[in-house]
């Protein structure tokens, strides 16, 4: 099979020997890849080589792995075009690029491409390097993220009976329903959780207010754990707004 050169970001990085790493990287138009990189750390006297860094991009070339060996390619070269510096230098914005990858690991299937994804996770990395507040951009990226899977709740009826919801008006959300349960169909639901008024309006026209980015992140978080069946990184993204200290 040919090698793929695309353009790419760093989410996952593990050292599997001396000099070699094993990535997760999203591509732009080939998705999510798990390749090995043979030889990245490989330093010679006079030469010192780091290997390849975590949420970083770059252009890759790669060779696609086989079904034999659980579809781990093979990465032949690699290119740096943008280290994300401003996010090594402060805790909520390294915290905050780390949710955004996790859950993209999590949530994505392997090599299915989305480009707005890709592009709204780079945009993501860049407005956090040059240091614009986490939260709305991390949010923004929620948004994002469940809308290029097919996932975004539906916030304009009841999912159940199909009863339109009143705008300016709180509403149970249903996470296993994937959106809003009226206050009839509640018992039917099970778990649900009650948004207030501010909160999916909010949600409906993409405006994150400093009383609103809390609970709409909060809200999309639990929407991303029962989708990916684990808990994400939300701990330390909130850890991480205390204050910016050097990583």
């Amino acid at each position: 099979m040919p090698a793929i050169k695309d353009d790419a970001l760093v989410l996952r990085r593990l050292d599997y020997s001396e000099s070699s790493q094993i990535l997760v990287v999203l591509t732009r138009t080939h998705g999510l890849r798990r390749l090995i990189a043979k030889g990245a750390k490989r330093s010679t006297k006079t030469r010192f080589v780091p290997g390849i860094d975590l949420l970083e991009r770059g252009w890759v070339v790669f060779l696609p792995g086989s079904r034999s060996d659980s579809h781990l390619g093979t990465l032949t070269e690699w290119l740096q075009t943008e280290a994300y510096l401003g996010l090594r230098t402060a805790l909520p914005q390294w915290y905050a690029a780390q949710y955004a990858a996790d859950v993209t690991v999590a949530a994505m299937e392997e090599a299915e491409p989305h480009v707005d994804l890709f592009d709204a996770l780079a945009g993501l990395l860049g407005a956090l390097s040059a240091g614009r507040s986490p939260l709305p951009e991390v949010v923004g990226y929620q948004c994002a993220l469940l809308r290029s899977l097919g996932l975004w709740p539906d916030l304009s009826r009841c999912v159940l009976c199909d009863r339109v919801a009143p705008p300016g008006r709180a509403a149970y959300y249903g996470f296993h329903q994937g959106g809003l349960v009226c206050s009839q169909c509640v018992p039917a639901a099970g778990q649900v959780r009650k948004v207030g008024a501010a909160v999916l309006t909010s949600l409906r026209e993409s405006d994150w207010p400093p009383d609103t980015v809390g609970p709409a992140l909060a809200l999309l978080d639990e929407t991303l754990r029962h989708l990916i069946g684990r808990g994400t990184l939300l701990a330390k993204l909130d850890q991480g707004k205390v204050g910016s200290k050097q990583v």
